[in-house]
């Protein structure tokens, strides 16, 4: 034993709680000083007995043993058939046996049994047999590898800020110690085109970017990622860190390693076909799928990656989103001939090699990919994943998508994954209700038993460090520190899902001593019941990330209003009532089975007023990260009431709407309006509690800076809209893709949609006006700007009229003169056949003016109710 194991003694360079702890005992933690995995796992052990009053001693009578099965420490016991990540703990004697299946098994149990003496001491331990609930447990990481090859995300501040940690060994050291702390073993890189950064592909040897570099731009790409670099970024590139392609190798390849040391696997998963960094290689590389250049080097690169890193587990593909125009089996024919062919290419020249492909469904069909890979490698079997919960984790526990998709049906014999998307919380502590997590993890239907597990993360924020605190640490905090509690929940329960609510209400005391933590941990599931119980009622056309974001109730296409909220539904299957049914239901005298709206209302309500109740007198504490949290606490109470003010005043403005009698038509919107009054009071209070900790931040999928206080705006419009619209009910939005609203102020003075996101076409060559509906708060001047591909056009100095709604028609001739002075006679008409999209800028905002469009139209003709600008 003493050739292979060492003792772990008394490390100085621990971190000790700056609390005092009473010495409880001695105890030695003997390991495989040669084993990374043993080495890891016996320091955190060390770690968390000192924090509890341990002391690690050679001369110690008690002895934590970690050893693997198979070997000769534990060749005396015997226990039941396991997997990977399984272990079984054993006493003899004094001697505890800590025996994994394997590395990730010893690292569990290790964690497990230090955890369970820090929280309940030596005399809890007993034998055991335990193996993963789920044996994947993911992190979705959109990766900022460099300006020049982006991911999803890039256009966020997050994103932009986040690109330098991730080329600083130090950021993943604490990032994977922290995942495998939490019972994380898998993390998914997700990228638009990441080989440039990370290879070099010999038969391409100029396709490689040196150097980190950054973009002083402002990026605004499509929805389906394109433009997330272009010329303009380009032509303002700022180097962060100078590296060789082969430190950049060098670096990733010792990153795996670290992981692989902590049980965490890496796969790497691209959107297609995106040609982002190879622009200036000089090959002429297209993202034209019919490019056979650009086939061959995704071939190449693919292989090349897999020989590269030998630790990388796998690759997941999207068959999208630059795919346009393309059949679901012409878009699959190219995938497997690029990637497919790339994996077979790698697996021939490493005969005892595994490898994994995972391919999401979306956007595609599973028969159809499994017709085109037919001809991969047996070593490397297809599998698929899901979008489990669209892109609002924290809604229903058992989400029906998967069902309505009939997603189960198609794969077959196929293993999968759950692609579990959180992009509700980009601010806030939330995430964080044990009953919730609990209950959404042992719902994940284990179709005969084919499910792998999950890979949890936004698309439209970046899980690196923070940079939003008005108080921030030194470096900046990870998020997956600052929202520790809400990982560890899905980690640990993914893994163990029978962890007990008083283990985490003991993990609670460990982190903040001084707190009540039954106090604190039932105020935190109260405010995090929030945001499902909102996501669930406001749903219908709401589940993407661009459509809704709850913290700010808000959209890429501007702030959600009540008439929103009265025509988008609640989610299938949750036993909600629509505000149309109820209201009609109510209006007609009918009976209607289900959780009607205010009643919805008033769950809102109960749990932000007990939240606030429990957090009370909680913040008199020095400990700075106890106060950020119950801040937090705060916010999301005050955002649950105001959103049970914001559906009671939806549902009365309904029934005045629909109403057939004048008396009650007055009654029910003087109602309405005395719910936005209070729902504005509410606004008011979360936006300042929200501001006094974090900055406003650029978000990626929103395209906007995101500012509470300004919103402030959009919620006091609604009190004024309804205050000035008729009593007779408004006709419906024929457009609701065009219905914009957007606050202008000082760090936020220009918006820009494409049109492809707007339903409007590319080809303004036949067409004389472009006709706006506009409602604005203010006189102030805005112009309204149309991009082709080639150039950004503006008229300037529009004047709206304020408080009331306004035809506006713009001459399309304003805009080919402007091109027609730049280029020869004739370009002007062809150029205005490639719009790419239009904005809307503010020059020098006062105060927050608001401008609201709910309908744009293409005509030859100005309605004659128009106010044709010149």
């Amino acid at each position: 034993m003493k050739k292979r194991f060492c003792l772990l003694l008394m490390l100085t360079i621990l971190t000790l709680s700056t609390y005092a702890v009473v010495i409880k005992g001695t105890i030695a933690i003997i390991y495989n000083h040669q084993n990374n995995s043993a080495v890891f796992t016996a320091a955190e052990m060390a770690r968390y007995l000192q924090s509890a009053g341990y002391t690690i001693s050679s001369s110690a009578k008690i002895h934590l043993i970690l050893t693997l099965r198979g070997t000769k420490e534990a060749g005396s016991f015997t226990w039941p058939e396991s997997e990977s990540q399984g272990y079984s703990v054993r006493k003899k004697g004094n001697d505890w046996y800590i025996i994994g299946f394997d590395n990730s098994g010893l690292i569990c149990g290790g964690l497990d049994v230090a955890e369970n003496i820090r929280l309940n001491g030596l005399a809890s331990i007993t034998d055991i047999d335990k193996k993963p609930f789920l044996q994947n447990r993911g992190i979705k990481f959109n990766i900022p590898l460099d300006a020049r090859t982006p991911s999803y995300t890039d256009n966020g501040d997050a994103g932009q800020h986040n690109i330098a940690n991730m080329w600083d060994m130090g950021f993943w050291h604490e990032f994977l110690d922290e995942m495998a702390r939490d019972r994380y073993n898998i993390i998914s890189i997700w990228s638009l085109q990441p080989f440039p950064s990370l290879v070099k592909v010999p038969e391409y040897p100029n396709a490689s970017l040196s150097d980190i570099k950054k973009t002083t731009v402002r990026l605004h790409p499509t929805s389906d990622g394109e433009d997330m670099f272009t010329p303009a970024s380009n032509a303002h590139l700022v180097t962060l860190k100078k590296m060789t392609i082969a430190q950049k190798i060098k670096f990733w390849q010792d990153v795996m390693q670290y992981g692989h040391d902590r049980g965490i696997d890496f796969y790497l998963f691209t959107w297609n076909v995106f040609i982002n960094g190879l622009e200036n290689s000089g090959y002429g590389f297209t993202d034209k799928m019919s490019d056979e250049k650009t086939k061959d080097y995704i071939r190449k690169a693919t292989a090349t990656m897999i020989k590269t890193y030998p630790l990388l587990k796998g690759i997941g593909l999207t068959s999208g989103e630059n795919m346009h125009k393309q059949t679901e089996d012409a878009k699959e024919k190219y995938l497997y001939e690029t990637y497919g062919q790339g994996i077979n290419d790698a697996l021939a020249n490493e005969p005892t090699r595994t490898f994994k492909l995972i391919h999401r469904t979306h956007q595609t069909d599973v028969n159809i990919i499994k017709n085109n890979f037919t001809g991969l490698n047996p070593r490397c079997p297809l599998e698929f994943s899901f979008k489990y919960s669209v892109a609002h984790m924290y809604s229903a526990t058992v989400p029906k998508y998967i069902y309505e998709q009939k997603f189960l049906d198609g794969i077959g014999d196929s293993r999968y994954f759950f692609t579990v998307r959180e992009d509700s919380w980009y601010n806030l502590r939330g995430g964080s209700d044990l009953a919730f997590t609990r209950d959404y993890i042992k719902n994940m239907p284990k179709y005969r038993d084919h499910l792998e597990g999950f890979y949890m993360g936004p698309d439209g924020y970046t899980w690196g460090r923070e940079y939003i605190s008005k108080t921030p640490a030194t470096p900046r905090q990870l998020i997956i520190k600052k929202r520790w509690y809400s990982f560890q929940l899905m980690g640990k329960l993914a893994y163990d899902p029978t962890l007990s609510d008083s283990y985490f209400a003991k993990e609670i005391k460990a982190h903040f001593p001084e707190a009540n933590a039954q106090k604190l941990q039932t105020a935190w599931a109260k405010a995090s019941q929030i945001m499902p119980v909102i996501n669930r009622f406001h749903n219908q056309k709401s589940q993407n990330d661009y459509e809704w974001y709850p913290e700010a109730c808000t959209s890429f296409y501007g702030f959600m209003t009540i008439d929103k909220f009265i025509n988008r539904g609640p989610q299938n299957g949750e036993g909600m009532i629509g505000i149309p049914a109820y209201g009609n239901a109510l209006l007609n005298g009918q009976s209607i089975t289900g959780t009607n709206p205010p009643q919805v209302a008033e769950n809102l309500q109960n749990l932000s007023d007990e939240a606030l109740t429990l957090v009370k007198g909680m913040d008199n504490t020095k400990n700075k990260e106890l106060n950020q949290t119950i801040n937090d606490i705060k916010a999301v109470a005050y955002l649950g009431q105001y959103f049970s003010k914001k559906i009671l005043a939806a549902t009365n403005k309904y029934l005045s709407d629909k109403a057939t009698n004048e008396t009650e038509k007055i009654k029910y919107k003087a109602i309405a309006l005395d719910n936005l009054q209070a729902a504005s009071l509410k606004w008011a209070a979360y936006a300042n509690q929200i501001s006094a900790s974090y900055i406003p931040q650029f978000l990626a999928r929103l395209h906007m800076l995101i500012d509470f206080k300004a919103l402030q705006t959009d919620v006091d419009k609604e009190i004024s809209q309804l205050k000035n619209a008729p009593l007779e009910a408004a006709p419906p939005i024929p457009k609701p893709l065009q219905q914009l609203e957007v606050v202008f102020f000082k760090n936020s003075n220009y918006y820009f949609w494409h049109l492809a996101n707007l339903g409007i076409p590319v080809d303004w060559s036949q067409n004389k006006y472009i006709v706006l509906d506009v409602y604005a708060t203010t006189t102030q001047k805005f112009n309204f700007l149309v991009n082709t591909e080639r150039d950004s056009l503006s008229k300037k100095g529009i004047q709206p009229i304020p408080n009331k709604w306004t035809k506006i028609a713009i001459p399309l001739s304003l805009y080919k003169a402007q091109l027609a002075a730049k280029y020869p006679a004739g370009k002007s008409v062809e150029f205005l056949k490639d719009v790419k999209g239009l904005g809307l800028f503010m020059e020098t905002p006062v105060g927050y003016p608001l401008v609201e469009t709910r309908a744009i139209s293409l005509v030859n003709e100005a309605p004659e109710d128009a106010v044709i600008v010149q």
